[in-house]
């Protein structure tokens, strides 16, 4: 992932937002085969426990489905954040509005930034 707004995370999370903008955008579609670990790490340039990290996280947050002796799959349906997913979220964007407004960004670029990166911005 070559987007320089992620390039203070680690690799494997570079990886799994990648994917995850993929499956939002419509690129990868549910029931989709991903490549193997060793050939995304290929692909990516990556370590294969690098990649099988990913994997695991995106597994674990139900972005992907492994079916065993078949490979990894994106999950067929997308479930509701669960409430302690939701909690998290909220508490993390919480600290970020802190950082936001300590920081003096106006609400207006906020609101931008918020629809740019969810889509309604194009």
């Amino acid at each position: 992932m070559d987007d320089a707004r992620f390039t203070h995370l680690a690799y494997y999370q570079r990886l799994v937002l990648q994917i995850k903008q993929q499956v939002t955008a419509g690129i990868l579609a549910p029931g989709e085969k991903l490549p193997s670990v060793r050939d995304m790490a290929k692909r990516s340039q990556l370590n294969p426990n690098t990649v099988a990290k990913a994997y695991k996280q995106l597994e674990a947050d139900r972005v992907i489905e492994v079916r065993p002796g078949l490979g990894s799959f994106i999950a067929t349906s997308q479930p509701a954040p669960q409430q302690a997913e939701l909690a998290a979220l909220r508490q993390r964007f919480a600290a970020l509005t802190v950082a936001i407004k300590a920081a003096g960004v106006d609400p207006a670029t906020v609101r931008q930034w918020l629809d740019e990166e969810m889509g309604d911005g194009q």
